[in-house]
């Protein structure tokens, strides 16, 4: 500082310096960064519409620059029926995400009717980075991780309340570690139901538990564990039954216990039924069972079996099928069953399963076997596709050769049995 100049004059001259620093900073900022806080805080002014496609230099060299704001209209500016119907095509793990993004975001996703897709088996099975260390995790599916997103889902869905629309998930219920029955449980109390749909239960395994099996598993604890999965089941699918009042598409393991029959019948508005086995053999599957089935389902449409049946001295049993609303009747899957007769006068697609290739299960075969053709012919008049075989002027009772040579691989008959004289499939 020089001796001759007043103090004031070298103050103002420090001040003019420091302000013209800050205006060359404020200059070379970017427009949008001088909004106010609760804009600049969350990267939401992005363009609704953008070519993946295009390179960056496509896109810098584009009419319409992305750093030009009114090139692009920002989301926060949108109406809220827009925004609706922008996260209406989210998942719910994109709908989670999207939540962390600012506080009025959090505030409209938290509505019930968002949430009318719920999949308890779409989180994520990676490691959570906060605990990828530890003896036990394993990658690259986690089961321990999964567990705690699990949980923590499930909390936030009994905050929420969802308006469900679809339910899936795909969890071992009996596990006592796992303690998933009480997820579920704590689902069908928190949710609304009323409107549901589609339903795929699979209470029978978890796929995150797929590397953490026990080779060695003794069959005492595993038949115990089986017992005790259905009696779990028996209780959860009761209450299901109670709220799911409007479903119309079923898809879950069943072990056609007398109890649950009753409660599946119950259903009355299901169009779509998918029953799979539960254990080795389905012992105590009817052919009461499935009368009971088909009278209380009056609205059923495409009923999909799959059985496991001891059958003893037997090759097969024989059952009835008689259903006027049924349109599609798969029976592919099923071990030891055989149609005897069926009345589906509205029967347009059915798959059947094949005759073995083994000499053992003729040699077994008893001579009531009734003959497919004359099965197909009485109750499926209307029938358009059989295991994949498209039905376009031949019928049953007029049946092309290809045609033919299909229902002789499956029919069981004795006139079947062979072909020209010879004796089918190494007999």
């Amino acid at each position: 500082m020089s001796a001759g100049r007043p103090a004031s004059i070298q103050v103002s001259r420090k001040g003019r310096k420091k302000s013209s620093k800050k205006e060359d900073t404020l200059s070379g900022l970017p427009q949008e960064n001088q909004c106010s806080p609760s804009v600049t805080s969350f990267n939401t002014c992005f363009p609704l519409v953008m070519d993946s496609s295009l390179s960056e230099e496509e896109v810098c060299d584009s009419d319409m620059p992305l750093d030009n704001r009114e090139s692009c209209f920002p989301f926060q500016d949108l109406p809220d029926l827009c925004k609706i119907k922008i996260w209406s095509f989210l998942k719910q793990c994109d709908l989670g995400r999207s939540m962390l993004v600012c506080r009025s975001w959090h505030k409209s996703i938290s509505n019930p009717q968002w949430w009318n897709v719920i999949s308890l088996n779409e989180l994520p099975y990676t490691c959570l980075p906060r605990d990828r260390n530890g003896p036990t995790h394993t990658e690259p599916v986690c089961h321990h991780c999964f567990r705690k997103r699990l949980f923590s889902f499930s909390a936030f869905l009994s905050r929420l309340r969802p308006i469900v629309k679809k339910f899936q998930f795909c969890l071992d219920i009996s596990h006592p570690t796992d303690q998933f029955y009480t997820v579920v449980e704590r689902f069908l109390l928190s949710a609304d139901l009323k409107s549901l749909t589609y339903a795929d239960i699979n209470w029978k395994e978890s796929p995150s538990r797929s590397n953490l099996r026990t080779v060695n598993e003794p069959s005492q604890d595993i038949l115990y564990r089986c017992r005790q999965r259905q009696r779990m089941f028996f209780r959860m699918f009761q209450d299901f039954v109670n709220v799911a009042t409007q479903l119309t598409t079923l898809i879950m393991p069943f072990d056609w216990t007398e109890p649950n029959v009753e409660n599946l019948c119950k259903l009355v508005k299901l169009e779509n039924l998918v029953l799979e086995k539960y254990g080795t053999y389905n012992h105590t599957f009817t052919q009461e069972h499935m009368n009971k089935l088909t009278k209380s389902l009056v609205h059923l449409k495409k009923l999909l079996l799959q059985v496991s049946i001891p059958t003893g001295d037997s090759v097969m049993r024989l059952y009835q099928i008689e259903s006027a609303s049924l349109v599609v009747l798969d029976v592919s899957l099923c071990c030891g069953f055989y149609l005897q007769r069926i009345t589906t006068p509205n029967l347009l697609k059915l798959r059947i399963l094949p005759k073995p290739l083994k000499r053992n299960f003729f040699q077994q075969q008893t001579p009531e076997m009734p003959c497919m053709f004359s099965v197909l012919s009485v109750g499926a008049a209307q029938l358009k596709n059989i295991n994949g075989h498209i039905l376009e002027m031949e019928t049953i009772d007029h049946p092309s050769i290809e045609l033919s040579n299909l229902l002789s691989t499956l029919c069981w008959c004795p006139k079947h049995k062979t072909s020209g004289g010879k004796e089918m499939y190494g007999m």
